[in-house]
């Protein structure tokens, strides 16, 4: 009886996937700058090759079939004479694109020796393109990947390190969470653009204080106490991650509760404690309360639940802002975004891992001073408008990884900065992806998802999981071959 309950649920949700998906081809999904959120790579053992990306860099609507090709608007601008430096970068939208088609024609025009010539690929094609390119030896001077590649790249020789070619003053600007996550044996292995915390709280002021409430939910029981209190027969509580995207969307929430992941630091033995017993009750309740729908109502990187209030609470990406204020401005008007709430209310733990797009320098780069000189020119501490204007041109939807630009930044937010402070305040606590294979990560939240729906009782769950986990770390020989030591 529990495996048929366990397949029916799995068929629901695989039904809400399609629809979702021949929703998005009738090109009515609306606008995000971070659809590739949820985007599944190939599955596989690896950071590098498999694990679905929280990251969200980047696109703010898909790519139609019949969309017209995009043509640079500087093409055919004679530069002063340099070398020429190839980078490749994922198309992720028209902010994305356009952003970087400027700031490589700024840095073309000022003749310092290099003339760089950046690339866009299609998110579909890029794993496609990259194993090509590393089996025939022709990869760019530098890519675009996201931050869970870094350890496992560094491991297969895939990437160079940028000390050796740009000045330390770089490195020292960056945040310590960020430099920790870019760095592997004392050195710098890529060049952060942004951060973008993979769960904030998004919540309706009218609607709380309506209630009574004067300010957010801390800890997990207020949260569900509230969406509860909340909701009406036309607005459901809470949203949160469907169990097939909790693997990726919790990992941040398990560090900061449980104070670990699911398996040790070396790697050899399972770690589902009283943390992961917490966890699993929590959502429990939210399901047995009914704090939330019986069934997601989008996919997690998806606000529009939210913006078409149809929730009092939604828990989604920091890419949620942009969507919010460009397709839903009423709705927006009324938003509060807070810090997701934990189970003994402490707001300053991580709460989110922190996803996001860096530059890596290929292994086998001809002139990597040419792409480190770019990049170099790109984060500049004494011109932070470089960079930062990104991240104005995405209504500060994304955190900087580098002090100054954040400073400079947070000065153009002006006094619309508060969900700005909520954003950074919850990037300096997160944390990097996980490095570990996916199927780890998955087995999790299938423990979540059989204490939730009832499938089996918690003590039983936890033990099936523990030993599931002991299985693939034997399976796949993982004791001591985390790539971050």
């Amino acid at each position: 009886m529990k495996n048929t309950k366990r397949i029916s649920a799995l068929l629901l949700a695989l039904l809400l996937m399609l629809t979702m998906a021949l929703a998005g081809c009738s090109g009515d999904g609306g606008s995000k700058e971070s659809s590739a959120a949820g985007t599944s790579e190939e599955s596989g053992s690896s950071a590098e090759e498999s694990e679905p990306a929280e990251d969200n860099g980047g696109d703010e609507s898909s790519e139609e079939e019949d969309e017209p090709v995009h043509v640079n608007p500087y093409e055919g601008t004679e530069y002063p004479e340099g070398e020429e430096i190839v980078l490749w970068s994922q198309s992720m939208g028209d902010i994305w694109v356009d952003f970087f088609e400027k700031s490589v024609h700024e840095y073309n025009l000022e003749g310092r020796g290099y003339t760089i010539r950046e690339e866009f690929i299609a998110g579909s094609a890029w794993d496609e393109r990259i194993a090509a390119a590393r089996a025939s030896d022709t990869c760019p001077t530098a890519y675009i990947q996201s931050y869970n590649h870094i350890p496992t790249g560094v491991k297969e020789g895939y990437y160079d390190a940028f000390d050796d070619y740009m000045d330390s003053a770089v490195f020292e600007d960056m945040l310590p969470i960020v430099k920790e996550m870019v760095s592997i044996g004392g050195k710098t292995y890529a060049i952060p653009l942004l951060c973008e915390p993979s769960m904030v709280l998004y919540y309706r002021k009218d609607l709380l204080e309506a209630g009574g409430y004067k300010e957010p939910p801390k800890t997990w029981q207020e949260l569900t106490d509230m969406a509860n209190a909340l909701k009406t027969d036309d607005v459901f509580g809470l949203e949160i991650p469907g169990f097939g995207e909790m693997g990726w969307s919790t990992w941040g929430m398990q560090l900061g509760n449980a104070g670990h992941g699911p398996i040790n630091d070396n790697w050899d033995a399972p770690m589902i404690d009283e943390g992961y017993r917490d966890i699993a009750l929590f959502f429990k309740e939210l399901y047995d309360t009914g704090a939330v729908p019986e069934q997601p109502l989008s996919g997690y990187t998806d606000i529009k639940p939210f913006g078409q209030g149809d929730v009092v609470f939604q828990i989604c990406g920091s890419w949620a802002v942009t969507d919010l204020i460009d397709t839903y401005p009423e709705i927006w008007e009324n938003t509060g975004v807070a810090v997701v709430p934990t189970k003994d209310g402490n707001l300053d733990k991580t709460t989110a891992t922190i996803g996001g797009w860096v530059y890596v320098l290929d292994s086998k780069a001809e002139k990597p001073e040419g792409a480190a000189d770019y990049l170099s020119w790109l984060v500049s501490k004494e011109n932070p408008e470089r960079l930062g204007q990104y991240y104005v041109d995405v209504k500060f939807a994304k955190a900087s990884p580098f002090a100054s630009i954040a400073d400079w930044a947070a000065e153009q937010a002006g006094d619309g900065a508060e969900y700005v402070d909520v954003i950074n305040r919850i990037s300096s606590f997160g944390q990097p992806e996980a490095a570990y294979p996916w199927d780890i990560s998955a087995r999790v939240a299938s423990l979540f998802e059989d204490v939730a729906m009832g499938y089996d009782d918690i003590d039983s769950a936890m033990q099936a999981c523990a030993e599931d986990i002991q299985q693939l770390i034997d399976d796949n020989n993982l004791p001591g071959t985390d790539p971050r030591k």
